[in-house]
Protein backbone atom coordinates (compact mmCIF):
# COMPACT_ATOMS: atom_id res chain seq x y z
CA UNK A 1 0.00 0.00 0.00
CA UNK A 2 1.53 3.24 -1.15
CA UNK A 3 0.30 6.56 0.89
CA UNK A 4 0.94 9.91 -0.01
CA UNK A 5 1.36 11.07 4.13
CA UNK A 6 4.78 10.86 5.50
CA UNK A 7 6.04 9.40 8.40
CA UNK A 8 6.55 12.72 9.98
CA UNK A 9 3.15 13.70 9.30
CA UNK A 10 1.19 10.84 10.86
CA UNK A 11 3.36 10.54 13.88
CA UNK A 12 2.94 14.35 14.56
CA UNK A 13 -0.63 14.03 13.95
CA UNK A 14 0.12 11.25 17.02
CA UNK A 15 1.68 13.55 19.48
CA UNK A 16 -1.06 16.53 18.72
CA UNK A 17 -3.86 14.70 19.05
CA UNK A 18 -5.73 14.00 22.45
CA UNK A 19 -3.26 10.55 23.08
CA UNK A 20 -0.61 13.11 24.02
CA UNK A 21 -2.29 16.26 24.58
CA UNK A 22 -4.96 17.61 26.85
CA UNK A 23 -6.03 20.02 24.55
CA UNK A 24 -5.52 17.99 21.41
CA UNK A 25 -8.17 16.58 19.24
CA UNK A 26 -9.75 12.87 19.11
CA UNK A 27 -7.55 10.47 16.45
CA UNK A 28 -8.49 6.69 15.35
CA UNK A 29 -5.69 6.07 16.47
CA UNK A 30 -5.60 2.48 15.81
CA UNK A 31 -5.87 3.64 11.80
CA UNK A 32 -3.28 5.96 12.14
CA UNK A 33 -0.98 3.54 13.44
CA UNK A 34 -1.72 0.91 10.73
CA UNK A 35 -1.42 4.04 8.25
CA UNK A 36 2.04 4.85 10.12
CA UNK A 37 3.49 1.03 9.51
CA UNK A 38 2.56 0.98 6.00
CA UNK A 39 4.12 4.13 5.49
CA UNK A 40 7.44 3.12 7.52
CA UNK A 41 7.28 -0.42 5.47
CA UNK A 42 7.34 1.48 2.26
CA UNK A 43 9.90 4.17 2.90
CA UNK A 44 13.33 3.49 1.84
CA UNK A 45 14.92 4.90 5.80
CA UNK A 46 13.04 5.68 8.79
CA UNK A 47 14.11 8.35 11.23
CA UNK A 48 13.46 6.80 13.95
CA UNK A 49 14.10 9.68 16.47
CA UNK A 50 11.08 12.00 15.17
CA UNK A 51 9.71 12.98 18.66
CA UNK A 52 12.66 13.05 20.34
CA UNK A 53 12.44 15.89 22.86
CA UNK A 54 8.56 14.46 24.12
CA UNK A 55 7.89 11.86 25.27
CA UNK A 56 8.56 9.36 23.28
CA UNK A 57 10.20 8.66 19.98
CA UNK A 58 8.44 6.86 17.34
CA UNK A 59 10.68 3.73 17.96
CA UNK A 60 9.59 3.69 21.91
CA UNK A 61 6.12 4.73 20.77
CA UNK A 62 5.77 1.59 18.40
CA UNK A 63 7.36 -0.88 20.80
CA UNK A 64 5.22 0.63 23.45
CA UNK A 65 1.68 0.41 21.32
CA UNK A 66 3.16 -3.41 19.56
CA UNK A 67 3.33 -4.36 23.96
CA UNK A 68 -0.67 -2.45 24.54
CA UNK A 69 -2.13 -4.18 21.95
CA UNK A 70 -0.48 -7.69 22.44
CA UNK A 71 -2.99 -7.14 26.14
CA UNK A 72 -5.65 -5.49 24.68
CA UNK A 73 -6.54 -7.31 20.95
CA UNK A 74 -9.91 -8.79 20.91
CA UNK A 75 -9.24 -11.30 18.95
CA UNK A 76 -7.71 -12.43 15.05
CA UNK A 77 -11.07 -10.02 13.62
CA UNK A 78 -10.93 -7.26 15.70
CA UNK A 79 -9.28 -3.60 14.88
CA UNK A 80 -6.91 -3.58 17.60
CA UNK A 81 -5.25 -6.95 16.15
CA UNK A 82 -4.77 -5.64 12.44
CA UNK A 83 -3.03 -3.05 14.08
CA UNK A 84 -0.64 -5.27 16.30
CA UNK A 85 -0.25 -7.35 12.89
CA UNK A 86 1.07 -3.71 10.89
CA UNK A 87 3.07 -3.23 13.84
CA UNK A 88 4.78 -6.74 13.69
CA UNK A 89 5.41 -6.21 10.10
CA UNK A 90 8.26 -3.60 11.51
CA UNK A 91 8.97 -4.56 14.79
CA UNK A 92 10.12 -7.49 16.03
CA UNK A 93 10.31 -8.34 20.08
CA UNK A 94 12.77 -10.91 20.14
CA UNK A 95 13.42 -11.86 23.65
CA UNK A 96 11.96 -8.52 25.35
CA UNK A 97 8.61 -9.55 27.22
CA UNK A 98 7.13 -6.32 27.65
CA UNK A 99 8.46 -2.18 27.08
CA UNK A 100 11.40 -1.56 28.22
CA UNK A 101 12.58 2.06 30.15
CA UNK A 102 10.16 4.66 30.54
CA UNK A 103 9.52 6.01 27.05
CA UNK A 104 8.47 2.89 25.80
CA UNK A 105 6.31 2.28 29.02
CA UNK A 106 4.83 5.94 28.98
CA UNK A 107 3.77 5.07 24.81
CA UNK A 108 1.97 1.18 26.44
CA UNK A 109 0.65 3.25 29.65
CA UNK A 110 -1.36 5.92 26.98
CA UNK A 111 -2.29 3.19 23.92
CA UNK A 112 -3.56 0.98 26.91
CA UNK A 113 -6.23 3.94 28.30
CA UNK A 114 -7.16 4.81 24.99
CA UNK A 115 -8.15 1.45 24.36
CA UNK A 116 -9.43 0.70 27.91
CA UNK A 117 -11.86 4.19 27.03
CA UNK A 118 -13.38 2.64 23.78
Amino acid sequence: MKTLTTTEALFDSILASSLCRIDGPEIDLLGTIRELCFTIRDEEETDWNLGEGFEFDLASFLVGAFWSLTEWHGGQASETYATLCSIGEIFSPGMTSGPEGTSEQSAFDLVSDYISDK
